[in-house]
């Protein structure tokens, strides 16, 4: 009897500390009515980084096998990107404010098939599509991959904001003429930190949706908080359902010396928050160990990062060098024109 009355207990303490854990409130870090400025949400928002390296990332889509990622990317709108499994190049995209270039190996599952070749043209989404299998435009890519919310153009209309004791974050839905965003924030060491976004199409019918960002596991890289993994969801092409890729970031080596080869180590910390940061192997990452033995990715290219102007001040100012890293390669590959053209 004595026995069955501790049983009886324990079930009930068990129960009561789930019912409990699924009922936990987040209070806000700030006192009532004096929630932060818009302003001030809007100004977190901005990625944290100028340029980054990530020389080691899992990619999947869905609960599909995963993949090497390898990506560098610069403000507003730059980034090159590799996919490989086991070692064996499948895709890589280059994309600057000019032009795209894809180099188009071998097929993925569910992707569309593509005679191998070298694919260019202007920059646009349809290439980042290509890459990821997802539909962002270049500038939001970068942003995203930055640490920070690719945000929609001003002037902005607040049309809500609140605390979500649920979630522990903050909540700011804005909009202009065709969008509407709703924008997350985390209290994370003593500010606030960009945490996700929702992008929606306003329409006579109401809001679309159009995709959700978010970032998880926020840990300090070069002096600023960059999460160690990043989900991206859509609705699926047919609209059932919807699509989901995880990002897994293993390095992160933030402001890489662009324009020169590219070392997947990071360089020395200087104390000018140039250090990279690498996660340990179990860091909160969920993927299968099914993505070969890749080493990472060097860019051998060595071109220069960049001329800066004269002293005379009356000389029109040279074009910018675009670095090596975001110019498309086309070595051993067939010329196969514009896979965008007439897309978006």
């Amino acid at each position: 009897m004595q026995t069955s009355s501790i049983v009886r207990s324990l079930v009930l303490a068990v129960a009561l500390s789930s019912s409990v854990g699924a009922c936990q409130r987040f209070e806000p870090p700030y006192a009532p009515g004096d929630p932060p400025e818009v302003e001030a949400l809007l100004t977190a928002a901005a990625p944290p980084l100028r340029s980054i390296q990530i020389p080691r990332a899992k990619v999947r889509q869905g609960a599909g096998p995963a993949a090497t990622l390898m990506i560098v990317g610069q403000a507003p709108a730059r980034f090159s990107g590799t996919i490989q499994v086991s070692g064996n190049e499948l895709v890589t995209l280059a994309v600057n404010e000019r032009s795209y270039g894809l180099r188009w190996i071998g097929g993925r599952d569910g992707a569309e098939a593509l005679a191998p070749g070298y694919y260019e043209g202007p920059p646009s989404r349809c290439a980042v599509e290509t890459l990821l299998g997802v539909d962002l435009e270049p500038e939001a890519l970068v942003d995203l991959v930055l640490g920070g919310a690719p945000l929609i153009d001003g002037p902005h209309e607040i049309l809500d904001r609140k605390w979500d004791r649920k979630l522990g974050r903050e909540r700011l839905r804005i909009a202009n003429d065709v969008h509407e965003q709703e924008l997350r924030f985390a209290w994370e060491a003593g500010a606030w930190r960009f945490a996700g976004a929702s992008l929606y199409l306003r329409t006579a019918e109401g809001a679309v949706w159009l995709w959700t960002i978010s970032h998880e596991s926020l840990h300090e890289v070069g002096g600023e908080l960059l999460p160690a993994k990043t989900e991206i969801r859509q609705p699926k092409p047919n609209g059932r359902g919807e699509q989901v890729l995880h990002v897994s970031y293993q390095k992160q080596i933030p402001n890489p010396p662009l324009g020169g080869e590219l070392s997947s180590d990071p360089p020395p910390d200087t104390g000018e928050g140039s250090g990279g940061d690498e996660l340990p192997a179990n860091a909160g990452d969920s993927f299968d160990d099914d993505w070969g033995d890749d080493e990472g990715w060097e860019d051998g290219a060595d071109a220069g990062a960049g001329d800066e102007a004269g002293d005379d001040a009356t000389a029109p100012a040279p074009a910018e060098t675009i670095p090596a890293q975001f110019i498309g390669k086309s070595t051993g590959l067939t010329p196969r024109g514009d896979l965008c053209a007439g897309r978006y």
